[in-house]
This record gives structure tokens, C-alpha cells and sequence, in this order.
């Protein structure tokens, strides 16, 4: 009787507290949660996705578990025929869209072509490349059999469940789509959640979804503000305003111990697949000079950055690779931190005649203390006889285009279990990263390696064609890793079922009042 008259009162209170979410947390019997991130994770009907996948509205083919292995979602399993040439995915059965029409194999494959029709696409989240072939390689055809999706490939692919993993096998009702490819309304998942209300870069409104195939979700509404500031969302977290802290960056390094020392909250770490990485810009000098990108190297100290920067939330980094990639992650690579070699190195190539430029993104510190990272690499860069300034800007992309950098600091990760994904996408002498935005990398070994690997379905001979990539990256340094980022987030100690994967991605679906 009292969750009728909840109901009942939320009925009478309409459109004005879906729209603007006027209640205060844990209020309608627990049914009711309010989370914050750092960013909007809503992006719009222009995007290929409107929605991140946090958000749990749609789902994929497949997912990853919480050590990066491919594991079924709406597809139960998968096999592969014809050396890598041909993959078949089978379907979950009885699963329905929100809107109420099933789930088919025809649905799946019309997502597919969605995708290889309308990029390349920039996503908020994660852009869909030109081409395609990072995703699912080069693909003959895409149809439905039965009920099994079959993807026919002109090259073998090693891994395409590892590469679907997330947004890339994303699948939505292709009634969502219009012939644009952008959408046509609101999306229409077969998640435990549907979107219904979004104030762009202010919160989300989601609702529980009646028709889920799965364990019905425990809060029937869940609103999701954007606060960017990183005090900002800890104050509004103390102040009641939230229940929690989610998305990567939800919890900068240094807030983690003061807020997981409060007995109102729970922090749940986690390791995760982002990696600080310091990005090149060879394609100029003065590191075009690969003697300069080694000093650069040679006066960073990892640990500190890692142990105090960082306030231990991160591991210092050394392999290309994240150690959440398990056994595909050289373990003999190893970094030195050695100023006196650095400046020699310096003084043999010659000091740049301008400050060299650090980049950071305004966005990005308020997930990570950038500021003081940049601050402690312009210092060790000036003691090795590098000079160099900070450079804070909103639109990276642009500047990084025009090639008016040296360094960039950021983060990046893989959506998901395919470390194809990085090496392609960055590095490779064709990747749009190197060539849009300057890296200047060019190493044909290093190419014909990453093809290499990317075909070889023998797991062993992909794993050391993976460690000798690592090994010439350790050497070329295009970009080098700074630290290996743990994901702290937060709630408060009334909600249960807290979790999230190596992608930092919170199953929203097995959040739960404490009972």
C-alpha cells in the first residue's frame, strides 16, 4: 500500500519532477536513486549512440568481464569457422525492445550496417572510424540466419567478440533510426532502463524498463546529473544532494582517502583499463628527434607521479599495454628515470629554440589532477634543458590538428577486450590519430606486426607478436605510458550492488537499496 501511494503521488506530481528531479535522494520507498558524473552521459540523437552504455538503455552482442575477457550479453555465444573468415554470434531468446517488439537477428544486422553506413562519425563517446576495419575487420557480409547473426570476413579477424565488446556491437531498435542514420526519437534498448527526459549538459532521467528480459531493476527512477567540478559533486555527495559518484574521473586521486574515510559512503576501486599516456608531436621538431622523446622519458618520475599525484590510485606506467590486458602485457618492460642521461641526450641533439608545449584538456581537470602533473613534467623538462610551457585548452582536437603542440597529456582506454583497438587506431602509419592530429610515427615492422597479430587466431603466437609491438614502442616512444589509473567511485552505504568492469562502466541494472 505504501509504494502504491508513492506511486500514486508521482503521478500527481507529473511532468515537473521527471523533468527536473525535485525530489531529495532515497526518497519513494528507495525507489528513487540520484547519481552524478563528470560529464553529460547523454550526447544526443546525432551521435551513433545518443547514449553511453552506462547508462544501461541499450546493450551489446558482447561485454567484457572484469579481467577484459569477451562474455556473452545479448549474444550467448559465438563460433568461429573458416580460420577467422566466418563468425557467428546466437542470440538471446525471448528479449524485447522497450518499445515491445522482439529482438531479431535482422534488428542486429540492421545496427551493423547502421554502423558502416554512417562513418566515419565522431561520437562523444567513442567515434566510429573510417573504413570500419577496427571494429570488425573487412567485412563481405553481415546477415541473419535464424536466429544467428554471421559476420563473413574477407581476412581472418583473431578476436571479433573482443573487438564487438561495448559500443561497437551496440543494438537498438532499428525503429529508433531514421534514413540519416541519426535518431529518429529517443532510443529504444533492451536494457533494464529507458531514457525519459534529458537536459543537455544538466542530468538524464531514466526509467525503469517494464518489458527487460533480465532481473527487473530495484529503482524505478534514477537521474543522473553532470556536474562537472570535480569539489563541486564531492560537496553535493556530503551534502545529500547525491547518493553517488560514478563515471571515470567520479572521484579525483586525492579526494578518494577523505571521502572513503566517511562512514556515510562506500569508494569501490577498481583497476581499469586507462592509461596517462604522453602523446608526440614528431612530426616537427624538436621531437622528431627521437633522442628528445628518450629525454623526455628518462626525466619523468613514475612513481612519485603514481604514489602522490595520482595519491596512489595508479600503478607507474611502463608497457603500451595496461596490466588489465593480463598476459598480452610485456612484463619485461621496464622505464628508468635518469636526469643526468637525459641531459646529456639533450645537449648531443641540441636544445629546441622555443618552449616545448604540454597540452592538457580543460575537460579533463576535473577527473585528473592534469594541472599539477603538467606542472611537475614542465619542471623535470626544464631541468634536463628542455624548456616548457602549460597549455590548457577546451578543443584539444583542433589544436592537436594544427599541429601547435609538443606533448599532450591525457587518458585514453579500449571499450573493449581487443588491444588491436590502440595500436590501429593510434599508432599505425594510416591510424587517424597519427595522421590527423601529428604524431609523425611511421614504422613499417611495427605495421606489418599489428596486421600480424591482428589475424593470428593461435593465442600464444598473438601474445609475443603483442609483446615484440610493445618492446618497439618502448624504443620509438610515439607515446609513452605515464600511469596505469585505477577507477574510484562512490556511494552512499544505503545502495548495494555497486560495481563496474575495466572500462569503468557501472551496471546501473544491479544497483539496489540495502536491505
Amino acid at each position: 500500500m505504501r509504494r502504491r501511494a508513492a506511486i500514486m503521488l508521482m503521478a500527481l506530481l507529473g511532468a515537473t519532477l521527471w523533468g527536473c528531479g525535485g525530489q531529495e535522494p532515497g526518497e519513494q520507498e528507495g525507489r528513487q536513486l540520484t547519481l552524478a558524473a563528470p560529464r553529460d552521459l547523454v550526447a544526443g540523437p546525432e551521435d551513433p549512440y545518443y547514449i553511453h552504455q552506462t547508462l544501461r538503455v541499450w546493450e551489446p552482442l558482447v561485454t567484457v568481464d572484469d579481467r577484459l575477457r569477451p562474455v556473452p550479453a545479448l549474444a550467448t555465444s559465438w563460433a568461429v569457422a573458416d580460420e577467422g573468415r566466418r563468425w557467428t554470434f546466437t542470440l538471446r531468446e525471448g528479449v524485447k525492445f522497450s518499445d515491445g517488439t522482439p529482438l531479431t537477428a535482422e534488428a542486429v544486422v540492421a545496427n551493423i550496417q547502421r554502423f558502416l553506413r554512417i562513418a566515419p562519425r565522431q561520437s562523444a563517446f567513442f567515434s566510429l572510424d573510417a573504413g570500419m576495419e577496427a571494429a570488425y575487420g573487412k567485412v563481405d557480409d553481415v546477415r541473419a540466419e535464424g536466429g544467428e547473426v554471421v559476420f563473413v570476413l574477407k581476412e581472418a579477424v583473431a578476436d571479433l567478440p573482443g573487438r564487438l565488446a561495448g559500443f561497437y556491437s551496440m543494438v537498438q531498435s532499428p525503429k529508433a533510426f531514421a534514413a540519416s542514420g541519426d535518431f529518429a526519437g529517443k532510443p529504444v534498448g533492451t536494457g533494464p532502463y529507458t531514457l525519459v527526459d534529458w537536459a543537455k549538459g544538466r542530468q538524464a532521467v531514466l526509467a525503469a524498463n517494464p518489458r527487460y528480459h533480465g532481473t527487473a531493476p530495484a529503482y524505478d527512477k534514477i537521474v543522473v546529473r553532470v556536474i562537472p567540478d570535480a569539489n563541486a559533486r564531492v560537496a553535493a555527495l556530503q551534502a545529500g544532494e547525491v547518493d553517488g559518484l560514478v563515471d571515470k574521473g567520479a572521484l579525483l586521486p586525492g579526494q578518494v582517502t577523505a571521502v572513503a574515510g566517511d562512514s556515510r559512503f562506500q569508494v569501490v576501486r577498481s583497476p581499469s583499463v586507462l592509461t596517462h599516456y604522453l602523446t608526440f608531436n614528431a612530426s616537427r621538431k624538436p621531437f622528431s628527434d627521437a633522442r628528445l622523446r628518450e629525454a623526455a622519458d628518462l626525466v619523468i618520475d613514475r612513481p612519485a607521479i603514481a604514489g602522490k599525484l595520482l595519491a596512489g590510485t595508479a600503478k607507474p606506467g611502463a608497457g603500451f599495454l595496461s596490466p588489465a590486458f593480463g598476459d598480452l602485457t610485456d612484463p619485461g618492460i621496464t622505464t628508468t628515470y635518469d636526469p643526468r642521461r637525459a641531459r646529456e641526450l639533450v645537449a648531443e641533439a641540441g636544445p629546441p629554440a622555443e618552449p616545448v608545449t604540454i597540452l592538457i584538456s580543460s575537460a579533463e581537470t576535473g577527473q585528473f589532477p592534469y594541472t599539477d602533473i603538467a606542472e611537475v613534467l614542465r619542471a623535470a623538462l626544464q631541468q634536463a634543458g628542455l624548456p616548457a610551457k602549460v597549455t590548457v585548452a577546451e578543443a584539444t582536437k583542433s589544436v592537436m590538428e594544427a599541429g601547435d603542440y609538443d606533448i599532450f597529456l591525457s587518458a585514453y582506454s579500449v571499450p573493449n577486450s581487443d588491444a588491436d583497438y590502440l595500436f590501429r587506431r593510434f599508432l599505425r602509419s594510416d591510424a587517424s590519430w597519427n595522421v590527423e592530429r601529428r604524431l609523425g610515427y611511421r614504422n613499417a615492422e611495427f605495421d606489418e606486426l599489428v596486421d600480424q597479430a591482428a589475424t593470428q587466431t593461435d593465442l600464444a603466437a598473438r601474445r609475443e607478436l603483442y609483446h615484440r609491438i610493445q618492446r618497439l614502442l618502448a624504443t620509438d616512444r610515439p607515446m609513452i605510458p605515464l600511469a596505469y589509473q585505477d577507477s574510484p567511485i562512490v556511494t552512499t552505504t544505503k545502495v548495494s550492488g555497486v560495481t563496474q568492469n575495466v572500462a569503468y562502466v557501472v551496471d546501473l541494472g544491479k544497483l539496489a537499496p540495502r536491505t
